[in-house]
């Protein structure tokens, strides 16, 4: 869905020990900042430095962090929660790892046993035929530190690059999904050259799957999707997905060629106010999910589920923009309703949205607080805790359809 940006600013770095001080965040959707202008065009020649601490010949890190109780393992739900993380390329690498350390922990501290980093990437407009990394983007030395945390403690990982939306505000409904490229080869070469050095990455430091794109509407029936797919798999070896918008998603399967598509579950339950119970909820999400079929749906994989905490919400889960009364039992009671569905149908696994990297999640929220935030609300951790408790047996998926020609 949509998202606006947040330029994180550190707030201290004292000494150059492994003490990490408290760093402040916030939400995506609000940028307060003057964004920084250094734009690193994919396709541009780029040197990519080795840096120590990340090669085979680095010394082994004492593994003395938190362990998730319950690994997943396969025939079992993927308990995650999408970490969407937006670098200050002022943090020294102690500083981040410090960052790691305290998301790893708390993720942990949910019973999850998953951990999804979503992180921005840059284009100039929506006919724009070039992506970029800007000092906003983590570099793939520092996402490697996140992946080797959240490894060392026992985590299943993706990594989930997403296109930025910054630069399509300008245009009616400015939206990812709703790009044009001009050339579309020319932007499907962009964006592989984009993607190479942070699909080595995810090789090279154990993650599960990588997201190959994300709710790309407009773009799902191009044919440049298959090379690109193809050429991610000659360097990454584990599960090459793409997360699908809610709204394509139940129109039918994607023609994106990769192994898994998971979808953003940001679907309206119109007919419902504040008060609805969890029961309506679940109903709610049953009719959703019905669309794509009845019964038992292994291979679907909730990879956002994310609601404001504020009234009205559930008319609007997905609505990032508008800020209304603080109502937080609408969160969590959302929380709840999709994990009895996940267990009811048999679901793939359920990703919670939003956790931010620059923030201390052990700290309360305010009225400030981005409202869908779920770090600081004790119900809604709560929730997502005592689902992650649990788990099913997830039956084999069937083979997904073959995708229309074109």
């Amino acid at each position: 869905m949509k998202r606006f940006v947040i330029f994180i600013l550190p707030t201290a770095v004292l000494g150059i020990t492994v003490a990490v001080p408290l760093v402040w965040g916030d939400h995506p959707l609000k940028f307060d900042h003057k964004r920084p202008t250094e734009v690193h065009w994919a396709g541009a020649a780029q040197e990519q430095g080795r840096v120590w601490g990340f090669g085979k010949d680095a010394p082994a890190a004492e593994d003395t962090g938190p362990k998730v109780a319950r690994p997943w393992a396969k025939g079992s739900p993927e308990w995650g929660v999408q970490v969407y993380w937006l670098d200050d390329p002022a943090d020294p690498e102690t500083f981040v790892q410090g960052k790691a350390d305290r998301i790893v922990k708390y993720v942990v501290g949910l019973n999850a046993n998953a951990l999804s980093v979503s992180f921005p990437f840059y284009t100039t407009g929506a006919k724009s035929n070039a992506v970029a990394a800007r000092p906003t983007t983590p570099a793939p030395e520092r996402l490697a530190l996140l992946l080797d945390t959240a490894k060392r403690a026992g985590l299943r990982t993706t990594v989930r690059p997403i296109l930025d939306e910054e630069s399509l505000k300008a245009v009616k409904d400015g939206w990812r999904g709703n790009i044009a490229p001009t050339d579309k080869d020319a932007w499907f070469a962009s964006y592989a050259t984009f993607l190479a050095p942070y699909l080595k990455t995810a090789q090279e430091h154990g993650a599960t799957e990588f997201t190959i794109g994300t709710e790309f509407n407009s773009l799902e029936n191009a044919p440049q999707w298959a090379g690109l797919v193809e050429q991610a798999k000659k360097t990454f070896h584990g599960e090459v997905v793409y997360d699908a918008n809610w709204d394509n998603w139940s129109k039918g399967a994607i023609p994106v060629p990769t192994e898994q598509t998971g979808v953003d579950a940001y679907f309206p339950a119109k007919s419902l106010g504040d008060d609805a119970s969890v029961a309506d909820l679940a109903a709610s999400w049953h009719g959703w999910l019905d669309k794509r079929g009845k019964g038992p749906q292994p291979a679907t994989k909730l990879t956002e589920v994310g609601i404001p905490a504020q009234k009205g919400a559930y008319k609007t889960p997905g609505d990032f923009y508008t800020k209304r009364e603080l109502n937080e039992p609408v969160q969590a009671t959302w929380f709840t309703a999709v994990c009895q569905v996940a267990q009811e149908r048999k679901l793939a696994g359920v990703y919670f949205w939003s956790l931010y990297f620059g923030i201390d999640p052990t700290l309360p929220t305010n009225q400030d607080t981005p409202r869908m935030d779920f770090a600081g609300r004790p119900a809604s951790e709560e929730a997502i805790r005592k689902c992650f408790a649990q788990t099913y047996e997830v039956p084999a998926a069937q083979p997904p359809a073959a995708a229309p020609a074109g």
